[in-house]
């Protein structure tokens, strides 16, 4: 991936990308090339969908190395609270129960926004309801740039149930099997993700698009977990909060199988010899590097690779599993889902953040009465993953 001091111009989005990998259009390739260096860039989501897929793919090694070299000439943009910003505002006239099921749509219409470049897709209609935001798709599109206007497609409707239930913030795996259990216990109901972090999360809450977040954000100052971040967002926004506990967790360093380079600590971090690959500003496990790092007196600078950023967990461990990276920062269970070993560094707090009008209310009362008395297969689940805590799910923490 290059590195760039400039704010890409054009914004690829995942359909796009996967169209040009798969068939690499000679005229789209030529058309690229009258670009400078810099000019063309991917988000870090969509980077994280496309280790996804590579890694879920029939032929995963060779679709890695096929998706590396289509990134080295890309700049990737990291989705950033000024990006998350933007998604609230996006959904700010929408309720809830009408935004797209796509969650990712319009967070990369939210990204491309925020950096006032054009979206390349080849579903503009997809995008057609974000008022402002450029989209070109066409044969010439890399080279016209032209905006978004009253002849693209009108939107597209889509029959999503009433009851999805929005939560946006950090990732993780527990999640995923928690809105699982939901749907399987009430059918009506979807939990619809989106990982932009914990402090996007928050963000979101405060522009009113999300139901809860996922957050564990530590104040440095009071070694306390997300409460002062809320107060600061949230509360004193005019939005009463209440915090949950949902799982505790161990985060350290996810390695190769068998630890090769023997990497324990930090302070290993630093050696010539290890490429570390970082989260996203704005990450509750960047937040966590962060602090240990200056408790540490290692400085960012001394770490080759901290400024290589991905969006969740999991992106990580690809990163790791792929050979780009030596390690990263992340939770034990992403390192068991791609076979890499696990050293254990710190244990932290999930929580969720959920805005009191959503606690009180019906739509989130199967979900709150499910974590207050968690399903035993949802507990059995979890625990699986290994590096999990769960003494505190459903517990109301404090009330913000």
């Amino acid at each position: 991936m290059a590195a760039s001091d400039r704010t890409p111009r054009i914004l690829l989005d995942t359909e796009y990308c996967l169209t040009l990998i798969r068939t690499r259009p000679a005229h789209l390739e030529a058309a690229f090339e009258r670009f400078m260096p810099g000019d063309i860039g991917l988000s870090s989501l969509t980077v994280a969908a496309l280790q996804e897929r590579a890694q879920k793919s029939r032929y995963p090694e060779g679709n890695r190395r096929a998706l590396e070299q289509f990134l080295l000439p890309l700049v990737i943009a990291d989705f950033d609270t000024a990006a998350a910003a933007v998604l609230g505002r996006i959904a700010a006239g929408l309720p809830p129960q009408n935004l797209t099921s796509d969650s990712h749509t319009l967070l990369l219409a939210a990204h491309a926004l925020s950096l006032d470049a054009v979206l390349m897709t080849p579903y503009p209609e997809r995008y057609a309801h974000v008022s402002g935001l450029r989209v070109n798709s066409g044969p010439g599109a890399a080279l016209t740039l032209t905006p978004q206007s009253a002849a693209q497609p009108k939107p597209r409707r889509h029959s999503e149930p009433a009851g999805s239930i929005y939560a946006f913030g950090s990732h993780d795996i527990t999640l995923d099997l928690l809105g699982d259990r939901l749907h399987a216990r009430h059918p009506g109901l979807t939990l619809v993700t989106a990982h932009v972090g914990s402090l996007g999360g928050l963000m979101a809450l405060q522009q009113r698009q999300a139901h809860l977040a996922g957050c564990h954000l530590l104040d440095e100052e009071s070694g306390e977990y997300n409460v002062s971040y809320v107060k600061r967002l949230l509360a004193e926004a005019g939005i009463p909060t209440v915090l949950m506990g949902f799982v505790t967790r161990v985060q350290g360093l996810l390695v190769r199988r068998g630890n090769p380079k023997e990497i324990r600590t930090l302070a290993d971090l630093t050696r010539d010899d290890v490429v570390y690959v970082n989260r996203q500003v704005g990450a509750g496990t960047r937040v966590l590097l962060d602090h240990h790092l200056r408790r540490a007196n290692i400085a960012p600078r001394a770490i080759h690779g901290y400024a290589r950023e991905e969006s969740s967990h999991l992106s990580v461990a690809t990163a790791v599993a792929g050979g780009v990276a030596d390690c990263g920062l992340g939770i034990q269970a992403a390192a068991h889902t791609h076979g890499l070993d696990f050293v254990p560094l710190f244990e932290e707090r999930f929580d969720l953040v959920i805005p009191r009008e959503y606690a009180i209310g019906p739509l989130l009362a199967p979900l709150l009465s499910m974590l207050r008395n968690p399903p035993a297969d949802l507990l059995q689940r979890v625990n699986a993953l290994g590096g999990y805590g769960t003494e505190r799910m459903g517990e109301v923490l404090a009330e913000v």
